[in-house]
């Protein structure tokens, strides 16, 4: 049995919260785009790359890799719902102003197509549909470059304010 290894490096979670807390999320993207902050984890460790944003749309290009497979050597629909959460709430977040979070509270998938190491790149993109005061719809769509969908999901999601310090 032949075994392979990946190394992952990621920046320090903590120290990107503590400087973004005054960025908007289209600053917090501006600023990894600079690389002044590293990306989250979750996504250099899954391996979504080359984001792009403007006010309540984002994209990602994700590249299946042997190492996203499960035992069906096909990647894990896990991972593909990973990848559709991260642009999902990347497009939500580009609408917060600074002090603003968000979570998810809903998620769902639908599956089209398999995918393996050997379809090639992807492209997932999201766009918010509706967005309250605290309650936001967005959906996105997982392409390969002839357009062929090969998954896609809807979301929502509640904004999160912080709480001001006591002076």
């Amino acid at each position: 049995m032949s075994e392979r290894t990946r190394t992952h490096r990621w920046g320090d979670p903590a120290e990107t919260l503590a400087k973004a807390a005054n960025l908007s999320g289209l600053e917090l993207f501006e600023a990894m785009k600079r690389r002044e902050l590293p990306p989250p984890p979750v996504a250099t460790l899954i391996g979504v790359k080359g984001l792009e944003v403007e006010k309540g749309r984002a994209a990602i290009g994700f590249e299946p890799a042997e190492f996203h497979y499960n035992t069906l050597s096909a990647v894990h629909g896990g991972v593909i719902a990973a990848v559709l959460d991260i642009v999902l709430g990347s497009a939500v977040q580009t609408t917060l102003k600074a002090g603003e979070g968000f979570t998810t509270l809903t998620l769902e998938l639908k599956y089209h197509r398999a995918i393996t190491a050997t379809t090639g790149r992807l492209r997932a993109e999201a766009r918010v549909v509706t967005r309250g005061r605290e309650i936001v719809t967005a959906e996105a769509a997982l392409n390969d470059p002839r357009a062929r969908l090969f998954a896609s999901a809807t979301s929502t999601l509640t904004i999160l304010r912080r709480a001001k310090k006591a002076e």
